[in-house]
């Protein structure tokens, strides 16, 4: 190819003719384009590869714990079947599930993880009586001495990961095998990254179809934990098809905890009233915090858990 005549003989080709050797010429639109600072750079930089480490944690997780579940027989045949048998959860240092931090919020899905203290409370009123669960973080929980004549507890958990992980990940295993074996919780979640929990215990779920849910858990559940993700009456009324859909005909034993935003406390108490739902003196708290005042609503007040609010 014959050189291009308008070319100046001493650029080298993919380098800019300048009228001076060394300068750099600038065009005067740059000055209008935003440019990030040193610092701001560098705080970019830090997110992303913090992304980066997350993400490598979160497909390692998955790994272990697919490991965990071929090596326990929890395969994915039956997944419309939840919680036959729960998976035999026992105390394990190398537990890949043990900690909630792998599993990073997603605020387009409305994700706001509880507090550790908050995730025990709800976890103790689930458990009781089988369990008795101190709400102490540094204490054990005990099971009932009577437990063998004690039904088991079928619990279902309905748009709050922090609940189940806490109940099945940091309690459960503290407890003798016999008694976990009474257990049986059921995550019914959006987040398909939950189903690392394994097929026994997750089952996809969209409030916008609430009645969407497998045969096999309807009419099943005594126990209902339910924070619907979002803070309009509609996604309230919406799950509150399926926590009827769920729950046990059997009105003594079954329990029902909502916890949601103040806002949406009218629909509540009217959505639920045929269960006896009431606010209790709770307060649920986040890890991150949260500008909206949240409430507990639960069905029955429990001693040394919380009371009902009494009406000014």
């Amino acid at each position: 190819m014959a050189p291009d005549p308008s070319w100046p003989a001493d650029v080298p080709p993919g380098s800019s003719p300048s009228a001076e050797p060394n300068t750099v010429c600038v065009d005067d639109d740059d000055d209008d384009i935003p440019r990030l600072s040193a610092d701001t750079l560098a705080l970019l930089q830090d997110f992303q590869q913090s992304q980066s480490a997350r993400l490598a944690a979160f497909q390692q997780l998955q790994s272990r714990a697919a490991a965990r579940f071929d090596a326990l027989g929890d395969t994915d045949e039956g997944d419309e079947q939840p919680a036959a048998e729960d998976e035999d959860v026992s105390q394990d240092d190398n537990d890949p599930l043990a900690n909630m931090e792998v599993f990073t919020e997603d605020w387009n899905l409305s994700q706001f993880w509880y507090t550790d203290l908050t995730a025990r409370t709800l976890t103790a009123f689930a458990l009781d009586p089988l369990v008795k669960v101190p709400l102490a973080l540094d204490s054990a929980p005990r099971a009932n001495p009577n437990f063998e004549k004690l039904p088991d507890i079928n619990i279902a958990i309905l748009s709050a990961p922090t609940v189940h992980q806490y109940l099945t990940r940091c309690v459960l295993p503290l407890l003798p095998r016999p008694v976990r074996q009474k257990v049986h919780a059921v995550l019914f979640e959006h987040d398909s990254r939950f189903s690392v929990f394994g097929p026994k215990q997750f089952v996809h779920y969209d409030f916008n179809a609430p009645t969407r849910i497998p045969e096999s858990a309807k009419a099943r559940f005594d126990v209902v934990i339910v924070d619907p993700p979002f803070l309009s009456a509609e996604c309230q009324i919406k799950t509150a098809m399926t926590v009827r859909l769920l729950l046990s005909p059997d009105q003594d034993r079954r329990k029902i905890v909502v916890c949601t935003g103040q806002k949406v406390g009218d629909v509540i108490l009217r959505t639920y009233r045929p269960y006896g739902v009431r606010c209790t003196e709770f307060r649920p708290e986040h890890r991150n915090g949260l500008q909206n005042e949240f409430r507990c609503f639960a069905s029955r007040e429990l001693d040394d858990i919380w009371k009902f609010e009494q009406d000014e």
